[in-house]
């Protein structure tokens, strides 16, 4: 009965009708804003997580912005220098205990300037190992040439950097770098070209080169593993009684000593294969991949959780902390946008809520005769709540259902792109749009939250008309 009454007066209001189309137009606009901004972060996230982030990395612990690139603070970052990673070989097993985690890689990061023929700027070069690396990015594919072997100088380029430079495989590109009065200049191979599924400008800021030409030219001190373990047949010079004088020993066959030489220089090359530079601990970040990409945050928390416990200068971040200001921008995007589209809200509510008011005014002397028939408070409350639920509900439901013919028509229009900087903040040349069930829920959730708030003060009004009031029409 208290449903068909309170559909009845909602009938008989014309005052419905704008309520009505107010909050089906915030629900509207609402469902739009946030299927083209999903999409959006769903196309950027799998952009770089596929091609140059991870799922998440491991950072310094740092007081300024710290991504992939390095320090990010304008003008002065380029002259922060990063923290390394530490304790790196505890990091590591920790993340090799961890069963989420399915690769991980780590990084060291430079800025210099490129230089081959003509064309000289700044670059950021990422020092990974290659086959590693590559082994992550399942969206970078080899187009032409190879990966670098571990321990070889090597530069890789992406396709849009090789027709931008004009260089090709086995080009040499040197890089160089200003050290006060004096410079530090190295020259590295092209050894592979390679391209991206998802291509984004962001990845024309860097290129991928061995580690240890990094270290070099930005005059990193290299450190390389303490449980490092040696041989026992290989210790024998430190283990053994060592004779002085037969270091100066003569031989009577010719070539003795050039055959010593060998056997040694062998020996020694068999260390360095035993041995290879992976086992350097000096590194800005580790690059990881988990094996459930819904895992990730769960990850993270209980990796942050064992950092801050064992009391490590490290911390584990997303995605977008790792590729930095440029996908933030997106993220910051949204949330001023949805402020603003709330605060349209809490205008156009103050203007549902009057409404709401003088249509309850309006109503006194039916609400007078109510009481006085014997209908309690709580009857009335009542009354007014089931009638702002039954307005928002309608207006959920329509503005989810023009919001879903909006956003298709918008996918339909085939919208593209031009400017690097929207195809950058967009993800990709085309608006793709498309609405989720969680939006939806969200919606609704929404318009709940506001019939609730919008009976609340009428309902106030209402219960302090007093019957006899009412009915004689005064106030």
């Amino acid at each position: 009965m208290i449903f068909k009454l309170a559909l009845k007066n909602i009938l008989a209001r014309k005052s419905s009708v704008v309520i009505v189309l107010f909050m089906t137009l915030v629900a509207t606009l609402l469902i739009v804003a946030n299927a083209v901004f999903d999409s959006t972060e769903k196309g950027v996230e799998s952009s770089f997580v596929q091609s140059f982030t991870g799922d998440f990395i491991i950072r310094p612990i740092s007081d300024v912005p710290l991504s992939l690139f390095g320090d990010e603070t304008p003008v002065t970052g380029e002259l922060t220098e990063i923290e390394r990673l530490s304790p790196y070989e505890d990091i590591l097993q920790v993340l090799s205990e961890n069963p989420a985690i399915k690769k991980f890689t780590p990084q060291i990061t430079g800025i210099s300037l490129l230089e081959f023929g003509d064309y000289r700027e700044p670059m950021s070069i990422f020092g990974v190992n290659a086959d590693a690396y590559l082994d992550i990015m399942s969206g970078v594919t080899v187009e032409e040439g190879k990966p670098y072997k571990m321990g070889d100088k090597g530069i890789m380029i992406s396709r849009q950097q090789q027709e931008l430079l004009g260089a090709a495989v086995g080009d040499t590109i040197q890089f160089t770098i200003v050290d006060g009065v004096s410079f530090r200049i190295r020259a590295v191979p092209v050894t592979g070209i390679y391209s991206y599924q998802n291509y984004n400008t962001i990845f024309d800021r860097f290129v991928l080169i061995n580690p240890e030409t990094v270290r070099d030219i930005m005059d990193i001190t290299d450190t390389v593993s303490s449980g490092i373990e040696i041989d026992e047949s290989k210790t024998s010079l430190l283990d053994g009684d060592l004779n002085f004088d037969d270091l100066f020993f003569t031989s009577d066959e010719e070539g003795a000593v050039f055959e010593d030489s060998q056997d040694s220089l062998l020996e020694t090359e068999e260390v360095i294969a035993e041995n290879p530079v992976s086992d350097s601990t000096t590194w800005h970040f580790l690059i990881c991949d988990v094996k459930d990409s819904e895992d990730v945050a769960s990850v993270m928390r209980s990796l942050n959780r064992t950092f801050k416990k064992n009391g490590w200068p490290v911390e584990a971040v997303n995605w977008r902390h790792a590729a930095g200001s440029t996908a933030l921008y997106l993220y910051w995007m949204r949330i001023i946008f949805n402020i603003g589209i709330l605060i349209i809200v809490a205008a156009g509510f103050i203007m549902v809520n009057n409404t709401l008011v003088v249509s309850v005014l309006n109503r006194s002397r039916e609400i007078g005769t109510m009481r006085a028939l014997g209908a309690t408070r709580s009857f009335v409350a009542l009354n007014c709540m089931i009638e702002n639920l039954i307005l928002a509900f309608i207006s959920g439901f329509c503005g989810c259902l023009l919001g879903v013919v909006v956003t298709r028509a918008i996918t339909k229009a085939e919208i593209t792109f031009t400017n690097d900087f929207l195809i950058q903040l967009f993800g990709g040349e085309a608006l793709v749009t498309a609405v989720t069930a969680s939006n939806m829920l969200w919606i609704m959730f929404l318009m709940f939250c506001l019939g609730i708030l919008g009976w609340i003060y009428p309902v106030i009004t209402t219960l302090k008309v007093q019957p006899i009031e009412a009915i004689q029409g005064t106030k």
